[in-house]
């Protein structure tokens, strides 16, 4: 976490014991480097937890539908917001490594959240009857928990921006775990009750409980104030900076906005796709959703690894450390590819028994559809880590464009493919991730211009 230590020691900011404060924050950074961490595993861990329980409850038929829920919702929540998060966090994190006051960021995206969460209230509302009846299955319960969640996952990807971009890296671990935490906890009564409704109820709470996580949990970030609003404020002040037009923060946030909604094409849509273009397809849009599930725990995980490595990228960048920049990215390509190797072995050796065995006899796919989706998320690991590269060098609409080809990619081999819709969305997906992986290496190797 030596990235973490060397961009919160930023202009403008003295000590009276310079070698004990660098101590004391190297410290805090790998403790709050662990926290994250953690949290990010235990995310993703139950989120399968979630996911194998009701698909198990509910059966595949009844699963669809929450399955639907859950995809839509990342889907809406993360085209909206994730570019809020990154927002922030990569103008924090740049801010700060000029040593800049960062406040007028807080105030200017956090105008732009409200707005979108708005916006996005009042679309669910005006789609009621054809979300209601062919997403859910006539279900409302499932409507009203959309937008619901969406609104929560407002807050909650805001919050995330504030604490990445302030490399509060256990403050967000904390979010994560109990985002995972207290969905699973909401679960327990569909033990007694097999309602989609019950799993509906779940997803909304992890979402604000998430959002309230880091004010509520005791100190986090060894090192630091507790997060309060003052101690937020003291440790983003710095020298005179402009103000953040709302404007200017569109500028970042719409192709970060076009990134996520091609991620969430590509990660989500399968299943939804599955489900707008297949006759009686609930049940086969559950399996995807399922299938999807089983082998991108790696996607889930690296939602922490963003959040170290845009601020830590941008802060290397910021200060003219090119060395340091691609020694990082480097070894993070590295890393995600070798957690590549190992979910592909893994679906080889044991992947169909695996998916009878977490989510039931009724979801069967073949082993060579589900390999194939697996070197696919090996390709989306390494192509996401050096898209956090593009990021911070200042390349976003290069990125925006690269992730946008893949999604029209995959879509068009979805629709075009023959065969089962399992083995269209795994040769698709896989191609598609394939051919951005590719296609990001140029773009970080040119880098971007200093700001």
């Amino acid at each position: 976490m030596e990235a973490a230590t060397a961009s919160t020691s930023t202009p403008g900011r003295s000590a009276a014991r310079p070698l004990g404060r660098i101590r004391a924050l190297a410290a805090g950074a790998l403790t709050g480097g662990g926290l994250l961490s953690v949290g990010t595993l235990a995310s993703g861990v139950l989120a399968y937890v979630f996911n194998v329980a009701a698909a198990r409850a509910l059966g595949a038929t009844a699963y669809g539908p929450v399955a639907l829920l859950w995809a839509g919702m990342f889907l809406v929540s993360v085209v909206l917001f994730r570019p809020i998060e990154q927002t922030l966090s990569q103008g924090i994190a740049s801010r700060l490594a000029r040593g800049e006051d960062a406040r007028p960021m807080l105030r200017s995206v956090g105008r732009l959240t409200v707005m979108l969460a708005g916006a996005a209230t009042v679309a669910i509302l005006a789609a009621w009857s054809p979300l209601t009846d062919r997403l859910f299955d006539g279900r409302a319960a499932l409507t009203v928990a959309l937008a619901a969640a969406v609104v929560g996952y407002a807050a909650s990807y805001y919050v995330r921006g504030v604490l990445s971009g302030m490399q509060r890296f256990g403050s967000y671990g904390a979010l994560l775990l109990a985002d995972g935490a207290v969905r699973v906890v909401v679960l327990l009564p569909l033990v007694f009750v097999a309602s989609p409704a019950v799993a509906a109820v779940a997803i909304v709470a992890a979402a604000w409980g998430g959002a309230f996580a880091p004010r509520l949990a005791p100190r986090t970030d060894p090192g630091a104030a507790p997060l309060t609003r003052a101690a937020i404020g003291a440790e983003l002040a710095g020298k005179a900076a402009p103000a953040q037009p709302l404007l200017r923060s569109l500028s970042f946030a719409g192709p970060i906005a076009i990134i996520a909604a091609a991620e969430q094409i590509l990660v989500s849509g399968g299943a939804l796709l599955v489900a707008m273009t297949d006759a009686d397809a609930t049940a086969a849009a559950g399996t995807v959703f399922a299938a999807t599930m089983l082998v991108r725990a790696p996607v889930f995980l690296f939602q922490g690894v963003a959040a170290f490595l845009l601020p830590t990228l941008t802060g290397f960048h910021e200060r003219g450390e090119h060395s340091r920049f691609v020694r990082r990215i480097g070894l993070m390509s590295a890393l995600m590819t070798a957690v590549g190797a190992v979910l592909v072995a893994g679906s080889l050796v044991a992947g169909p028994w695996a998916m009878k065995t977490l989510f039931g006899p009724t979801f069967i796919v073949g082993v060579g559809d589900l390999t194939i989706l697996s070197a696919g998320v090996a390709a989306y690991l390494v192509a996401a880590t050096l898209s956090q590269g593009s990021l911070a060098r200042g390349a976003a609409p290069a990125a925006a464009a690269i992730w946008a080809a893949a999604a029209v990619a995959f879509v068009t081999l979805e629709l075009t493919l023959g065969g089962a819709p399992f083995h269209r969305v795994s040769v698709a997906f896989t191609a598609a991730t394939a051919l951005a992986a590719l296609a990001f290496l140029p773009v970080v190797a040119r880098g971007g211009q200093r700001r």
